[in-house]
């Protein structure tokens, strides 16, 4: 099986790459071959032979999290070599081994009864957290955005965005979609409520029968780690936002 990971790096975040790609390579598909594209603004010398660089100057936030669809789609013949593709954010590292057969053969594998997309649980949705159990929650209610729920009709499950993707083909026009939606919220002085997380939320609820829901598990927040009743697979490093979100 071959896999197309996304790391999207630039300023501080290039800092977390050694440790990423030290435990996708240890805990993550071990027996499956793995592509990781590293789109970054910094330099890199001597990368592994499965490390591909894209040259990715730094946005301010919003728009370097807002404009990712757009960013991954630099790799995207690279990304057509694979079966699958995964996104793991850059500060979010797999700390227990994470198989194919509980990972892919569960939601995307080659049963062609299974689903096309995965995601996961927003942990402070499940633990309902603010802004979780507050009216709306994180949705977006500006009827305006392509991202607009209807407020009668919220799913039952948020999906964070730290954690996505599924076979190739379905993901790549799911990413062209998602890239245009966000395009045309930009030329409307539109960005959602919680960006491209927002997008892949609206996006995954308009096909909820075609995605597997992992656990919070795999967004495990470290920020949080008190509260969280579940043992971490993947965990969402605590950090000070003010100095990443630049």
């Amino acid at each position: 099986m071959k896999v197309a990971i996304s790391f999207i790096g630039t300023n501080k975040y290039l800092d977390y790459l050694p440790q990423y790609y030290e435990n996708i390579e240890k805990y993550f598909l071990p027996n499956s071959e793995k592509t990781i594209l590293a789109f970054t603004d910094g330099e890199l010398e001597d990368t592994p032979d499965n490390l591909k660089v894209y040259h990715q100057e730094h946005l301010p936030w919003p728009y370097i999290t807002l404009k990712r669809f757009e960013i991954i789609n630099k790799a995207r013949e690279e990304i057509k070599k694979n079966d699958w593709f995964v996104f793991i954010d850059a500060d979010a590292l797999p700390v227990a081994t994470i198989t194919e057969e509980e990972f892919l053969d569960r939601c995307c594998g080659a049963d062609t009864n299974q689903v096309p997309f995965f995601g996961v649980h927003h942990p402070c949705h499940y633990l309902k957290m603010p802004p979780h159990l507050q009216g709306t929650g994180a949705y977006e209610t500006n009827e305006k955005s392509e991202a607009y729920f209807d407020v009668s009709t919220l799913p039952p499950i948020y999906w964070q965005g730290c954690f996505w993707g599924g076979k190739v083909p379905p993901v790549l026009s799911m990413i062209d979609e998602l890239e245009a939606r966000v395009n045309r919220d930009l030329k409307n002085d539109i960005v959602a409520v919680w960006h491209d997380e927002t997008q892949i939320n609206k996006y995954f609820f308009e096909r909820e029968f075609d995605v597997h829901t992992f656990g919070p598990e795999y967004a495990y927040p470290e920020v949080f780690d008190q509260y969280c009743n579940f043992e971490p697979k993947i965990v969402h490093l605590a950090k000070d936002n003010s100095k990443y979100q630049q």
